[in-house]
């Protein structure tokens, strides 16, 4: 297969050049385009178009063309007898003469012609419009004959001056053909080979991708797209996750996505890790890894989680709107009661970006420098962080220190009274001490007077995100609804309004609706299952007495039920009967 090249030629000389030597030119398909800076640019699009290999052109048309072209640009040099034969020439005239032009064009010229020893004076330009001032400035100065390109040439020739035009002969064409057919060869041996790669790539079950700063995507296997539920003509991924765009600045700022901390991303529950690619370009890539299941070496998952419009607020009818907090500050309530989206109302006013959540997972020293660092690269930034419990009570005194050292804004999350949780040792005095009198509880759902309310909020929420019309919940149902316990709270509410919404085949839900209410919420209670640490279950504390914590943990999450937990605990009934009765 014949490489495809298009010639750009600034002037006709050049045309007639290459088109003299194609029948020496038999691995080349060539087209031969006439234009010069001025006309450049709006050829670009059509030759994108047209399927070439390569683009040949000299002087500054070749690097107008790199600039604003994927596609490989060769320039055709200036050889040393292209310089002899134009300084020979410009010896012979009996005029004071100037050569204008762009650095590439001038320093073979300028080394030269001192050796020679002709009479010539330089101008440097490194854009077309300077062309036009030198020019003035050459004719002020007594210059008669200017040497230049084929635009140069031409102004000049305008201005009243004589131009001469520096040209290109057969060896620097020959040469630009023979460095045009190298690039097409390791282009190809590259292509293959990213082909190659990209293959294995798509055969991954995870999900892999190369994105730069603005969040584009330079590259992502289908796993990746399906994982993000991306459209496959989706280019970038801030349309959808906005929230990768802190992330990303994070990464840029030396945050490290790729061990200790995985950032979670709470929409589809995926978690992703970055790290930064090498790149040979001025732009910075990094490379994305997406996966359903957390990381394993991963101690903190960080949000980054913006202030979009809730389905519930924690307020009563009428009432007064969330207080701004003082920070440092806690908020505690039952998993899934709105902790998060409560910082982030009460935060508005400060963050219209949002906060970062982050969770602690692990007590380690790496895990308390990694949370140390996001909320260093996050300036002003408000972070709201759970699990500080899990940390040991030297880690909680120097986070604490830390915080208040830095003035830090930050507000800890809790499931039960930071009070209680200091009284049952698994918090440290001077932690506790940092955010006393600026502590705020939140009520379960079932226990807020505006149940109702976020449930039929909660509908119009889920209609908006499944695109249906659903136009409201019969009045037996709704008394079901009303009466259910919501362990779960909101997390709870939201998972099983998303199974009525999208079973729903009417216009109302429906009483058969109802036979999905115990699959949502224990979907949901399992998506809230404790970390281990956390929700009552002290690690300071004999093996046996943990054990027994997590059973009861695991049986008031499947409503007492033994078979489910025991499943879940992957023992069987019998022995889950015996451990309750040594209890």
């Amino acid at each position: 297969m014949k490489i495809k090249a298009i010639v750009i030629a600034p002037y006709p000389g050049l045309s007639e050049l290459t088109l003299s030597l194609q029948n020496e030119l038999q691995e080349f398909e060539i087209v031969v385009e006439h234009g010069d800076l001025s006309r450049v640019l709006p050829l670009i699009g059509r030759i994108h178009t047209e399927g070439y290999d390569v683009i040949i052109s000299r002087g500054g048309t070749a690097k107008l063309l790199q600039k604003h072209s994927y596609l490989p640009v060769v320039e055709i040099p200036i050889s040393g007898f292209d310089i002899l034969r134009i300084l020979t020439l410009a010896k012979g005239y009996n005029a004071k003469c100037e050569m204008i032009g762009f650095p590439n064009i001038i320093e073979g010229f300028m080394s030269v012609s001192s050796l020679m020893e002709v009479d010539i004076s330089y101008t440097v330009i490194h854009q077309e419009q300077e062309a036009g001032a030198a020019l003035a400035d050459a004719k002020a100065r007594g210059i008669q004959v200017v040497i230049g390109d084929s635009i140069t040439v031409k102004m000049a020739a305008e201005s009243g001056l004589q131009g001469v035009l520096i040209t290109s002969g057969k060896e620097s064409l020959m040469e630009a053909f023979s460095r045009a057919g190298q690039l097409y060869k390791s282009s190809e041996k590259l292509k293959s080979k990213n082909e190659m790669y990209e293959a294995m790539l798509g055969k991954l079950q995870g999900g892999y991708a190369a994105v730069d700063q603005g969040g584009r995507l330079e590259f992502s296997n289908p796993s990746f797209k399906h994982l993000l539920k991306l459209p496959q003509t989706a280019d970038t991924l801030y349309t959808m996750y906005p929230g990768l765009r802190e992330m990303l600045r994070d990464a840029a700022r030396g945050a490290d996505f790729d061990g200790v901390t995985a950032v979670y991303e709470p929409e589809q529950g995926l978690y992703v890790q970055a790290q930064v690619l090498p790149g040979a370009d001025e732009r910075q890539l990094y490379m994305l890894v997406a996966s359903e299941e957390k990381p394993e070496h991963s101690g903190l998952a960080a949000s980054y989680l913006l202030a979009e419009a809730p389905y519930f607020s924690h307020q009563e009818e009428g009432g007064q709107k969330t207080d701004s907090l003082a920070y440092p500050a806690a908020v505690y309530g039952e998993k899934g009661s709105g902790r998060k989206r409560y910082v982030i109302n009460a935060s508005l006013s400060e963050s219209r970006d949002g906060i970062l959540y982050l969770n602690i997972r692990k007590s380690s020293e790496e895990v308390l420098k990694a949370v140390m660092e996001l909320m260093l690269y996050g300036g002003g930034r408000i972070t709201a962080i759970e699990g500080t419990e899990i940390l040991s009570p030297k880690q909680q005194r120097e986070l604490a220190e830390f915080i208040i050292k830095r003035k830090m804004k930050t507000v800890f999350l809790f499931d039960k009274d930071p009070e209680v949780l200091a009284a049952e040792e698994r918090l440290a005095g001077k932690l506790l001490r940092s955010f006393q009198n600026r502590s705020t509880p939140l009520p379960a759902l079932r226990d807020t007077a505006w149940l109702e309310r976020s449930i039929r909020a909660c509908l119009i929420w889920t209609n908006e995100r499944q695109g249906k019309q659903i136009a409201g919940i019969r009045g037996d149902v709704m008394d079901v609804l009303l009466a259910q316990p919501w362990q779960g709270n909101f997390t709870e509410l939201r998972t099983v309004m998303e199974l009525f919404v999208s079973s729903a085949e009417g216009a109302f839900i429906e009483r058969e609706a109802l036979g999905m209410l115990e699959e949502g919420s224990r979907k949901a209670r399992r998506g809230l299952a404790p970390v281990p640490g956390r929700e009552g279950l002290n690690l300071y504390q004999p093996l046996e007495n943990i054990e027994q914590d997590i059973i009861r943990t695991v049986l008031e999450q499947e409503n007492m039920n033994q078979s489910l937990a025991a499943k879940r605990l992957g023992i069987n009934r019998s022995t889950l009967w015996r451990k309750l009765k040594e209890n």
